[in-house]
């Protein structure tokens, strides 16, 4: 009986240790700290005065941050910063025109209305500039920022300004969706290129638009299957004369410039060849100009001349 309950035991333990690797596992293959971001967690930093009205500080780390699990470097010239006086009708929020970061030292070349003797330097935007610069340093995959009931806050008590006036002046990019959950439903603003926009059509399922490449020859005709989407679909071509390598067809989607519903980022499309007539000598690539995405197929042999070829793709 003894032994009974230790071999129990032991395989109890030996299972408890194997999920705690495997659960290790799964954590150290997520390459993003989180799903989401909340702004909030990235204005909790603040760096207190080492000298009157100077703004540059000693000790490369003070200027360092984390916001889940993100490190960021508390300034940038997109983003204000809030010089929090002793005295607080002295604060004020100003923009720094150049940051600092040599190996001793950091800070910011700053223009302050007021003589600051004892301050604090915080975020001018709650986080949420922090966060969009974070989100869009960490690659091109978007993320969405949450802005909640303590940003609006936060945000609506900073001097000078308001939680409208920062939302509309913050500088974004595809990359960096904004979700306001305070809301209902939820608001989401989309970077139009010079702007956030609030949209209750985020995302529309629009079809790509497709044009015929140099390797479809002359007069192909090239179309899009009616059932097609922005995700899935398919490409229908069938060659003119006169085909060759390099380009067989384009198909781009709708900018996001203005444009709500379209990618933000190039993402993955996979692509087959399909129907009568198999193409498989064809590479596919999809990119993203800064507006939109777009994906080209690439065939390295000639295409058969007036030869139907049909493809399907799914993005994601």
């Amino acid at each position: 009986m003894r032994n009974l309950v230790l071999r129990s035991t032991l395989v109890a333990l030996i299972l408890t240790a194997v999920c705690a690797v495997l659960g290790f596992a799964q954590v150290a293959n997520q390459p993003f700290t989180a799903p989401e971001y909340y702004a909030t967690s990235f204005q909790l930093w603040s760096i207190n005065a080492q000298s009157p009205n100077t703004y540059i500080f000693q000790g490369r780390s003070l200027c360092s941050s984390n916001g889940q699990n993100v490190a960021f470097f508390d300034f940038a010239t997109n983003a204000p910063v809030w010089i929090a006086d002793a005295n607080t009708a002295q604060s004020e929020v100003k923009t720094p025109s150049a940051i600092i970061l040599t190996a001793g030292s950091c800070g910011v070349t700053i223009a302050p209305s007021n003589n600051h003797y004892n301050y604090q330097l915080r975020s001018g935007t709650a986080g949420l500039q922090e966060t969009i610069n974070a989100v869009k340093a960490s690659g091109g995959i978007p993320a969405t920022i949450i802005i909640d009931r303590n940003w609006w806050s936060l945000a609506n008590n900073t001097p000078g300004t308001s939680g409208a006036a920062i939302l509309a002046a913050a500088v974004g990019g595809p990359g960096a969706a904004i979700e306001d959950i305070t809301t209902i439903p939820a608001t989401y603003y989309v970077w139009t290129g010079t702007a956030y926009s609030s949209s209750a059509a985020y995302w529309q399922n629009t079809a790509p638009t497709i044009t015929a490449g140099a390797a479809a020859g002359s007069s192909p005709t090239v179309s899009n299957a009616a059932s097609s989407t922005a995700l899935s679909g398919i490409a229908n071509v069938t060659t003119g004369t006169a085909t060759t390598t390099g380009s067989l067809f384009v198909e781009t989607w709708p900018t996001n410039a203005g444009t709500v519903g379209s990618f933000q980022n190039a993402g993955t499309c996979t692509v087959a060849s399909t129907g009568a007539n198999s193409f498989t000598t064809f590479t596919s690539a999809t990119s993203f100009t800064g507006s939109h995405r777009v994906l080209t197929i690439t065939v390295t042999a000639t295409p058969a001349v007036s030869t139907a070829y049909q493809f399907s793709y799914n993005c994601q």
